[in-house]
């Protein structure tokens, strides 16, 4: 079973671009691997300024946990780091996957009302660049950006601007705004990165996009090597092949599709439990494919914005 699925992985990973199968800058794969790793983890949000009167800022929201960053995927212009939140002493999280590919051109964008939409570069455009790819917690797309890493002292990538979905921590509590508009920078630290974001949430109506808040984000990572991650790394033994088999379905769907909807909840996702059910249905590895691909196909819809 496990040389079938890596068969079938080699072949779904392959990247064609227009500047050939060379690898990609060895200086960018160094950065991009240097971020896996066992961490503590410290979330910081806060919104900064309001853009509409009499707006009252929230409160800072600062969180702490222990995330396991794992090399799932590894080619020379290719890798993805799947990331394992362990809360308390002995759960395990399957959160979110950073899908990093050199000189992609096709970019999988957020466009609200759980929607996406391919934005296709030009040679020129993606040449030097990496995209990242964002997922949520079943390997569907969250959002996805290109940019390009620079080694001037830091280590550093900055996306270019993108919308994102409301993030977890507001999607039940807010209704005054539909999209996250901003940049991403992943930056290499002495002890290990930090995840910043410059953030503006936008409420989208027909009469064009209207800013409610600006919000500044700082994720630190910084190695722990007290820790007990054993619960992380022994949930990613049985599940890193199902976990990549769904990655390589979406791929598939992402190279296929330009664009399209999802009739379906981020948040409280009928696919999701789709997903988890047929993992622990434990199936032949072909059996699997399939209708992991038959759950997806049931929950994705054509949308006139994907398909202008």
């Amino acid at each position: 079973m496990k040389s079938n699925t890596l068969l079938l992985l080699s072949s779904l990973f392959t990247v064609v671009s227009a500047y050939g199968t060379d690898s990609a800058p060895e200086a960018d794969r160094k950065a991009i691997l240097a971020m896996a790793g066992k961490y503590k983890v410290h979330f910081h949000f806060q919104e900064t300024f309001a853009f509409q009167p009499g707006y009252e800022l929230t409160k800072p929201v600062d969180e702490d946990a222990h995330e396991w960053v794992v090399v799932a995927v590894d080619t020379p212009r290719r890798i993805e780091l799947q990331h394992l939140l362990v809360v308390g002493s002995a759960t395990v999280v399957h959160h979110w996957r950073q899908v990093w590919t050199y000189e992609d051109m096709r970019v999988n964008e957020f466009q609200g009302n759980n929607t996406w939409k391919t934005r296709v570069l030009s040679p020129e455009e993606a040449k030097g660049t990496w995209t990242q790819l964002v997922t949520q917690v079943d390997n569907s797309p969250r959002y996805e950006s290109w940019g390009r890493w620079s080694h001037d002292g830091a280590d550093r990538w900055t996306s270019a601007d993108t919308y994102r979905p409301l993030p977890r921590r507001e999607y039940s509590k807010r209704k005054d705004y539909e999209v996250v508009a901003g940049t991403n920078s992943h930056i290499l630290t002495v002890n290990g990165w930090a995840h910043e974001q410059a953030n503006t949430k936008l409420h989208l109506t027909s009469d064009g996009n209207k800013p409610i808040a600006r919000e500044n984000g700082l994720n630190t990572y910084v190695h722990d090597d007290k820790f007990d991650f054993s619960p992380a790394e022994k949930y990613w033994a049985s599940h890193q092949e199902f976990s990549n088999l769904v990655a390589s379905e979406w791929e598939e769907v992402i190279a296929r599709e330009n664009g399209y909807k999802l009739d379906d909840d981020i948040e409280n996702s009928g696919l999701r439990d789709e997903i988890k059910d047929l993992e622990r249905a434990k199936l032949p590895v072909a059996e699997t494919k399939e209708k992991v691909r038959e759950a997806i196909g049931k929950f994705l819809k054509k949308s006139a914005v994907a398909t202008k």
